[in-house]
């Protein structure tokens, strides 16, 4: 009995205790606001300690000593806070080149950046080595056979060095979110790349597969010009999902009679691992002209050839290490 009459009267007292605080004036009651206000603060607190996963291919450029690579994406690496280096390390030794990119424009937290790149690079290699360093014996002639005989070499139609120039612009705009950070990033690209022969002569189009061919395009000494347009949003602070759809023109030689425009589609999501790292997974879907042609029946019963154009679908993967 004395310890019930003990356990209830410590009850009375955590009661009057609660009341009284309860009813004094010192001690507000939280608003439905003063939570939201709290929780806002708490959010900005958090995504200013971790802002997540940064957007892709924008006009932004890296800082100083900040570095990207990817097993297929370039090695980009920032000189300055407004200069970033940008180059592809597979074939580097094969094809010497970089990009310099230099903003121009930092309107700041979403508003608009510009960047232009700039860009050079000589065929050394390229053509003569085997894959994964060079093209020989895939898209070109690897010469294998006419090497043995030196007064055949010049049959064998593999480009001489091709020294290519480029030079670009890409423009993005932030879109904030409720917690003052960018939740996505629109980005515009246009550049152009021509290809000078040096030494022997360009080799003629590819007209493999289109990927190969936009790609590859200056460095057998064509001019190409692209325009992209890019969606970058994020899902989480560790996911973001990125579309991009892209139109091309390649001059054609008298020889090639495709047309010199293709297009492309691409989807994909981005996954951050670790502190800065990702894993790109997504999908990319090309049309362009590849000499197809369609027999038809006409009006008048005859056949008749059509040229169609030619469709495409290729996955894209990578994981891209950054510090």
């Amino acid at each position: 009995m004395k310890s019930t009459r003990l356990f209830l009267m410590a009850g009375g007292l955590v009661a009057a205790t609660c009341g009284a605080a309860h009813a004094d004036p010192s001690f507000p009651e939280a608003t439905a606001a003063d939570v939201n206000r709290s929780l806002a603060t708490r959010d900005k607190a958090d995504k200013a300690e971790d802002p997540g996963l940064g957007a892709r291919e924008s006009a932004d450029v890296r800082g100083s000593g900040k570095w990207s690579v990817g097993v297929f994406n370039p090695l980009r690496y920032g000189l300055t806070q407004t200069i970033e280096i940008e180059a592809h390390p597979l074939v580097f030794f094969s094809a010497p080149h970089a990009t310099a990119r230099v903003r121009h424009l930092d309107g700041g937290k979403g508003g608009w950046r510009l960047t232009g790149e700039y860009g050079a690079g000589l065929t050394v290699l390229a053509w003569s080595m085997a894959a994964p360093f060079g093209v020989a014996g895939d898209l070109v002639p690897s010469c294998k056979v006419t090497a043995k005989e030196p007064g055949k070499q010049a049959d064998c139609g593999q480009p001489g060095k091709v020294l290519v120039p480029s030079v670009g612009v890409a423009l993005s705009k932030g879109l904030l979110g409720d917690a003052d950070a960018e939740h996505s990033v629109v980005t515009l690209r246009l550049d152009v790349a021509k290809g000078f022969a040096v030494s022997g002569d360009a080799a003629p189009a590819l007209a493999a597969w289109a990927p190969a061919d936009v790609q590859l395009a200056p460095w057998l000494g064509q001019m190409r010009s692209r325009f992209r347009a890019g969606y970058d949003r994020a899902v989480w602070q560790n996911l973001r999902v990125r579309g991009e759809a892209g139109v091309y023109h390649v001059t054609a030689s008298d020889e090639d009679d495709r047309s010199p425009w293709s297009g492309s589609l691409h989807a994909g999501l981005d996954y951050r691992i670790g502190k800065s790292s990702r894993f790109t997974v997504g999908a990319i879907y090309w049309n362009s002209d590849m000499h197809g042609v369609e027999v038809t029946q006409g009006a008048d019963g005859f056949a008749k050839v059509e040229r169609v154009r030619h469709h495409e679908v290729w996955p894209t993967i990578d994981f891209i290490w950054s510090n």
